[in-house]
This record gives C-alpha cells, structure tokens and sequence, in this order.
C-alpha cells in the first residue's frame, strides 16, 4: 500500500514539473493550431527517440499539435504528448526533424494578413527587445534595430485565441507606442523613431486601399470638389503629432503620412465633406455701369486682406466657410469680371458687384468734357471719331453671323458722339458712364506732352569754274590708322593740322564756332598742342572763309515730334505777265514770283536708342542768267529749281551732310574802248566779249538735338550745378564732403528723371564715385524746383568748420 502512494506521489510530482517547464518557454505559445505541415505526426514514430523531449527539438519545433492522432483515445494526451495553455504540444511527437522543423507562420507584415490561430498572446511586462526577437522567430521577419530601444517595457494582455494578422497589429502598436514604427529597406524592415519617419522610405498607396494598422504609410488623396488648401487647413489638426499633410493645389490633391488607422479615419472624413457644391467654375459676371477694372481692384484688395488675416499667400484667394474665390480677372473689353470660384463664392461676387456697379449721379448723365492739356482738340476729336466709328461697325456683326446683333467683339455698349471745343481745347464726351471711362483712357494716354528736336543747318554753294577744278563736296573728321585727322574732301586733300594751329585760327574769318556738336576728334597740332573739333561742323569755317563759298542760310528749326516744321526764307519777284486778247491789242501785267529756300523736316524721335528720323523735303529757287529766245525775252526770266526729299536716321546731337545740287552759270564780260567800242560796226574791232561757265554745287548740314520735357531739362541743369558744387568742395573739403548724402541723393533724382528706363546706376558724379557707404536717398524733390535753391549753402566757411571737427573726432577715435 505504502508502495502505491509513494509510485502516485512521485508521478504526481513529475508531471507538475515537466508543466512548469513547457510554461517557462514563451516562444512555445506561438505554436498553431492549425496544422501546415505536409504529413501528420505519429506518437509511434517518436516512441524510441526517448520518454523526455530535446530542448532544441523543442525549441526551433514549428510543428503543429497533434490533437488528432487518429486513434479518438483520450488516453493519447499522455505526459509525453500534452499541450500547453497556448495549444502548442508539448510532448517529444510534436518534434520534427529535417526541412520540417523549422516552418513560419503566414503572414504579409504591410497588409497584417496572418489566418493562423495562436490560443494567446500575453506579455505582460516584457521588454520591447524581447518582444521584437520573439516576433522575429515566429515570423521569419529581417528586423534591423538600433540600441535605443532597450529598457522599454511593454505590456500585451491577450489571453484568447487571436490570428497571426491581430497579434502583427498588436505588435505595430506597441511599437508605435514607444515612438518607433517599420519601415522597408530592401529585404529588412528597420525600427525607426517616428520623429525621423519624414525622411524615411515609407510605403505608398495610390489607390482606394491603405492597411488597417499603427504602422506609418503614406496616401495620395485626390479630391473631387472642395479645395485641398481647405481640407489641409481643417483637417491638420486631425493628424498624429509625427503626421503630415500637404495640398498639392495644381491638381488639387492631398498628401498625407501618418499611420494607416488614422489615414483611414481622415479619408472617411474627407469622403464626407467632399460633396458637390464646393468645386470651383469659371464665372464670367458682367459690369453694366461702372469699369470691371475698378471694381476687380477692390475685390482684390479685400480678397488679399482675408488672405493676409489668415496667412495665405495667395494673391487672390478667400477661403471662409463654404466660400471658394481662387482668382479674379477684369476683361476691359467685355467690361466683365472673370472668377473662378465655388457657388457660394460666386453668390457673394455677385453680391458685391451689384452694390458696387450703380450709375454715379456725378458724372452729370451721358454728357463728359475732358480738358485736354497737350493735344489739340480737332485733331485728338478726329482719332477718337474714327475709333467709335469703327467700333459701330463691329457692332452689327460677330465673329459666326452676320446677323444684326451686338456682340461682344464692340468696344462701347451705347452710342458714342465726340466734339471738339478750340476755344478751350476740350472735348466733349456724350456716352454712358462706361464707355466714357473707356474713352477717358485712351484720351489720357493720348494726351501726353511730346518732345522736341532743335534742328540746326547750314545751307551754301561752293563755285566751280575754269580756274577751279574742283568744288567741296564733303567735309568731315576721319581716321588714318591710330591718329585722327581732319581734312576736306577735293583735288588737294590736306591735313587740317595745320589750319587749327594757333596761327592758323588767327587767320581764319567766318563761322568758327560751327553749327553743331558732332562727335570730336582730337588732333595734335605742329606744337604738339592737342585741339578738339568736331567730326563735321568744325570744318564749316574752313569752307565759309573760302572765296568760292556762299553761305545762303543757317536756319534753325524747334519742331515738335512727329509734326511737321517748315523754314522758309526768299523773296517775291514781280515778272511780266502778258495777256492775249482776241479782239484787240494785247496787255502786259506785273505777276509775282517767289524765289528762295524752302525747308520742311518732320523728326520722329525714338526715345529709347535716342536716335531721330527726319523726314527732309529741301527745295531752293532762284533767277537763271540763262539767256531766253529773242522772242521771249521780253515777257520772261529762266529760273533755276533745286530740291531733295529723304529720310534719314541720325543720332541725337550728330550732323548729317547732304550735297551734289549743282547748276550751272554762264557769266559773259563785255570790255571795250570808251566812244569807240560804241560805233556801231566798227566798234567791235574796239570791244571783246568773254563768256565764262561755272557750276555751283549745293551743300547742306543738319544737326538733330533732342529737347526733352521741363523735367528733364531741370534734371540736366540740377546735373550740372551738382557736380560743379562737387568738384568745388572736393577742392576745399577733399573726399570728406559734410553734405554728401544730399548731394548723392540730389543727383540720383536727376538722373532717374533723365533717363528714365536707361538709368544705369552705375554713373557717378564728376569722375569718381562717392566713397561714404551709407548715403540716403533724399525724398519728395520736385522735378521742377530751383536746382541752386535747392544746393545753396549760407555760408563755405562753416562747411569747412564742419568737415575739420569731422576729420579731428575720426583722428580722436584712431588714437
């Protein structure tokens, strides 16, 4: 009896043991219930291999348990052959050996898909390293980790039966948890910290599917009809605190990076939110009464102050409630507001420009009248006439009928009617209130104050005769090789040098100073003296000083741009005039001729390359000494007509020349002997007659020069009065000018009214730059102030006070 109890105890204690131990093993609580081994394990085919199980059999064994070892005997589950509370087997048949130990459970760790069963997964209190390598081992996952993650204690209290797939999730949220999440790198996944998940290669989705786990994915949503910049707006808060989302407004799709679960749960509500009604449209909302341009600049400033309140950087977006206003485009010649926007922000368009667009009781009904400061009424009135009569004509016909209709190609939308007022150079408007503000437009950018071009010439003839083999047919300034030199142009080509030597201008008489200032040519004379002159008209003297010259004018023309100046200059020469009659005696009347010189230019300035076109239509008449038929002679003079007509392009302050209008003269001398050459027949033994041609050749010379606006005429003289007052103190003061920042500032305000576009900032005054680093700009100096006024200085000796107690504190600072 003894021996019975003590045989019962001791197996009782050996099957309490053997428990304890499988217990002490996590790892064989992962074994499956289902079986996906390829043949079924057999307790009779392990009975030999002992009644105790290897610890490495039961260790890296992924066999399933045998719970149906076909015998149905209750008896199988011996101690040898037990399950734990996990279903794994616990006994030595559930080891396999060969290919078949080692077998993984199924599982897609992106989609978290595992069907397998595994009674439990608890853990409490384990580590997060114990807890990644025991998931290792059952998976088959390549895991890369960095140290950081010791000492981190997790908890999974999971004491029922949960898939393969539910124990991944549960695995993915602990490890998000601790602030790690997954991400691929070729065939490893590394546990990376969440604050770097940014930068790392997190995966993509497309499409309509994102997987249901605490794992960061990315997500591209595209949108149907609200705005991506309001659902990233809105739904930024929604997002975990490492998630991002961003608005892709071209084609109004969101990107967001966050975890799957939260991904899901913002697309559905997105997919609520998302509607029709919150797309935008094009809308095209016309302006009866006032100018769409006015009224779209209002919106816009409104439109950009909402955007500013809510930090948008948009140029023209409003994004409140329901209300989408993107863009907003005036159409001048429709009169139209183009917007893209949603319902409710074409309604609230709408709104504002029925309140804005109302007849303005100001503008004294149908009837303008506009002042007009530079251009002449009649003219201006014309051009603005053959303007709405051309647009009438468009009215009757669009761009696919010819029905009569008014489309919108026509520039005014009621009738037109334009007068001129020459007592008060006015025109005077009768149309609606739009189509005057169009009008007015036009007429302003019209009515602009135009330059002018001072025109300076020189006109005369050079004689050619016997004695004269030649004539002057050019003159100019030229170059030979690296030295300039002057000369004119003839039989006997000479060097100038010798003419502007000291001794030579002496001798000079005539036009010295020329007519012009063409380009110079510096020349060095026989003292080795340098002399300047002029390309072209610093010649003329030469020529005038000459006795076979004749200087017939030196005209001077101011001509506005674009308009036509005539110089005129001659005489009325009365000439018989004789009439037949047919019954009777014929009469003889006094006719007037004119002869003289006629001039007519016609300049064209281009404003930018300061060139001008001048249209030249020269005609010069004048008594022949031509000798008439007999017959004639009593009722008639020859007369002699020159003339040229061209276009030429010169450069502003350059001299064109122009010559080869020749005519000839015949000039007879009758010599005889007093008393005797008057006998008649016998007198011609005492007289002799000379007859003697010569040919004159016309010269011209005309010199273009640009005379710009009141503003900048003051410019060049402010110009020019700073830098003379620069030059003085720099004398005085040297570089350390007390007034230099006025002085800098005064000058760049000249130069930026001068030259306008061209300004070139690099230009400096006198012949170097102003050192001072810090100079500021002087504001609000009138274009047409008193250039001296402004540059007057009561007193120099206190400037030269100021610069020495400047100059001794910068020395008191270097000591």
């Amino acid at each position: 009896m003894n021996r019975k109890w003590i045989f019962a105890l001791a197996m009782c204690m050996y099957v309490s043991s053997f428990s304890l131990f499988c217990q002490s093993r996590p790892f064989d609580r992962f074994k499956s219930t289902t079986n996906f081994n390829s043949d079924s394990s057999d307790s009779s085919d392990d009975d030999d291999e002992g009644s105790a199980p290897s610890e490495e059999s039961a260790d890296d064994s992924y066999s399933p348990s045998n719970d149906d070892n076909g015998s149905g005997d209750p008896s199988a589950s011996s101690p040898t052959n037990s399950k734990d509370v996990f279903g794994r087997s616990t006994g030595i048949n559930a080891v396999k050996k060969g290919p078949e130990a080692k077998k993984l459970v199924q599982l897609n760790p992106e989609t978290a898909f595992g069907p397998e069963v595994i009674e439990s997964f608890n853990f409490p209190n384990t580590s997060l390293i114990e807890l990644t390598e025991t998931m290792q081992k059952l998976t088959g996952i390549n895991l890369i980790y960095e140290n950081d993650i010791k000492g981190k204690k997790v908890n999974i209290l999971a004491p029922n039966p949960i898939t393969v797939g539910d124990a991944w999730k549960a695995y993915l949220s602990v490890l998000n948890m601790a602030g790690y999440s997954l991400s691929q790198s070729g065939g490893f996944y590394k546990i990376v910290n969440n604050r770097d998940i940014k930068s790392e290669n997190t995966k993509i989705y497309t499409g309509t599917y994102t997987p249901d786990t605490d794992n960061y994915v990315m997500r591209v949503i595209p949108l149907k009809y609200i705005s991506s910049a309001e659902v990233t707006r809105n739904f930024r808060p929604f997002m975990t605190k490492n998630g991002r989302i961003t608005d892709i407004r071209q084609t109004n799709t969101i990107l967001a990076q966050d975890t799957g679960s939260n991904i899901l749960r913002l697309v559905k509500l997105i997919e609520f939110v998302d509607i029709p009604g919150h797309e935008e449209t094009l809308q095209i909302i016309q302006v009866k009464h006032s100018s769409a341009q006015e009224i779209a600049k209002l919106i816009g400033e409104i439109l950009n102050a909402q955007a500013a309140k809510n930090k948008n950087k948009s140029s023209y977006s409003m994004q409140q409630e329901n209300i989408s206003i993107s863009k907003i485009i005036a159409e001048p010649r429709t009169n139209s507001i183009i917007a893209m926007a949603n319902a409710e922000g074409t309604q609230q368009l709408r709104d504002i420009i029925n309140k804005l667009d109302v007849k303005d009781v100001t503008t004294g009904g149908q009837i303008h009248v506009y002042y007009l400061k530079h251009s002449d009424a009649e003219e201006l009135s014309k051009t603005l006439s053959a303007l709405v009569g051309n647009a009438k004509a468009g009215a009757n016909r669009t761009r696919f009928t010819q029905s009569p209709v008014v489309s919108s190609d026509t520039l005014f939308n009621s009738d037109v009617k334009l007068t001129a007022d020459k007592s008060n150079n006015a025109i005077v408007v009768t149309a609606a209130p739009t189509d005057y503000l169009t009008i007015k437009k036009i007429i302003e950018k019209l009515d602009i104050q135009r330059d002018q071009v001072y025109v300076e010439g020189l006109i005369m003839e050079s004689e050619l005769s016997s004695s004269h083999e030649w004539g002057i047919s050019w003159v100019g300034a030229y170059g030979t090789g690296d030295t300039d030199r002057a000369g004119y142009g003839g039989k006997n080509r000479g060097d100038m040098a010798n003419l502007l030597s000291p001794s030579g201008i002496t001798s000079i008489g005539g036009l010295f100073s020329g007519i012009g200032v063409g380009k110079k040519v510096e020349l060095t004379l026989p003292d080795n003296s340098k002399k300047s002159v002029r390309s072209v008209t610093g010649l003329l003297t030469a020529i005038a000083s000459n006795d076979n010259t004749n200087v017939l004018a030196t005209p001077q023309i101011l001509a506005l741009d674009n308009q036509e100046a005539v110089f005129e200059v001659g005489e009325k020469i009365p000439t018989p005039k004789t009439t037949y009659q047919t019954n009777g005696p014929s009469q003889t009347s006094v006719d007037y001729q004119d002869v003289g010189l006629t001039l007519k230019l016609t300049p064209q300035i281009n404003k930018i390359s300061r060139f001008v076109k001048l249209k030249i239509d020269y005609k010069m008449d004048d008594f022949s000494t031509r000798s008439l038929p007999s017959a004639l002679e009593p009722i008639g003079m020859a007369m002699n007509n020159r003339s040229a007509v061209t276009t030429v392009i010169v450069r502003d302050m350059d001299t064109i020349a122009m010559g080869g209008l020749m005519k000839d003269k015949d000039i007879v001398t009758n010599s005889k002997v007093p008393l005797l050459g008057d006998i008649p027949v016998l007198g011609w033994l005492f007289k002799s007659t000379k007859k003697e041609k010569s040919k004159t050749n016309l010269l011209f010379f005309l010199t273009p020069k640009i005379l710009a606006s009141y503003e900048e005429t003051t410019a060049d003289h402010l110009k020019d009065v700073v830098n003379r007052r620069a030059a003085h103190l720099k004398d005085i003061v040297g570089d350390d000018d007390p007034f230099a920042t006025t002085n800098k500032g005064l000058f760049e305000k000249a130069k930026n009214q001068k030259e306008g576009p061209l300004y070139n900032p690099g230009s400096t005054i006198q012949d170097g730059t102003i050192k001072s680093d810090n100079l500021e700009e002087v504001e609000d100096v009138p274009p047409q102030a008193d250039a001296t006024k402004l540059l007057e200085v009561p007193n120099y000796s206190e400037i030269i006070q100021h610069a020495s107690a400047i100059k001794k504190a910068q020395n008191e600072e270097k000591n």
